[in-house]
């Protein structure tokens, strides 16, 4: 890259920070493309440049909080993937409350509520698959141990479903949540029933 193509990517990332950390605090409405521009000390045409509208921004904000994060996550799957299972699924649930930094359910809403159907597919195509990809992977590498009448992918879902209202934006609400995650990780595989009960 010569030093202007350098420029400008450090600009786009320069944008996509702000624009990440306005979006998944405040949400997709309450985040003005005008304030972003001013934060960094570029005009809106400017930024209009690198993201043709505010959808788009959007879009590529996720992209850009999801791309390390799921290196990362995978990175760290692959590290310890050979733990015992109940381990590994409360270790990997906690990296991924101490690092998915997305508000999980402000972002749905804002998916759900402001995008088309098509918007909508193409969004979570896009995130979606590196964190259920490594669940998949833990919970089909365990399958020994796992109950059989239940598929997988229902396993998987139903886990993730559990886990993502642990998963929050700011810090505190984040150490609370793994605090506490060990417990829902031991009801997820042993249930609350006594085992010898009919």
């Amino acid at each position: 890259m010569n030093s202007r193509e350098l420029q400008a990517e450090k600009t786009k990332n320069n944008i996509l920070e702000v624009a990440t950390e306005s979006f998944f605090t405040k949400g997709f409405q309450a985040t003005s493309t005008r304030q972003i521009a001013q934060e960094l000390g570029i005009t809106q045409p400017n930024m209009y440049h690198y993201f043709k509208n505010k959808k788009v921004l959007y879009a590529e904000s996720i992209d850009f909080s999801m791309g390390e994060f799921g290196d990362n996550l995978l990175k760290y799957y692959n590290e310890n993937k050979d733990e015992p299972f109940s381990e590994l699924l409360l270790n990997i649930s906690t990296f991924m409350i101490e690092n998915f930094k997305i508000n999980y359910f402000l972002m749905r809403h804002d998916i759900e509520t402001f995008f088309t159907d098509e918007e909508k597919k193409n969004i979570s195509q896009n995130w979606g698959g590196g964190y259920y990809k490594v669940l998949y992977n833990i919970f089909q590498s365990n399958k020994e141990v796992l109950r059989k009448d239940i598929a997988l992918p229902v396993q998987v879902g139903t886990y993730l479903t559990m886990l993502l209202p642990y998963i929050e934006y700011d810090e505190e609400s984040r150490r609370h949540n793994i605090a506490n995650l060990k417990t829902m990780v031991e009801i997820f595989i042993n249930g609350v029933k006594i085992k010898n009960e009919e």
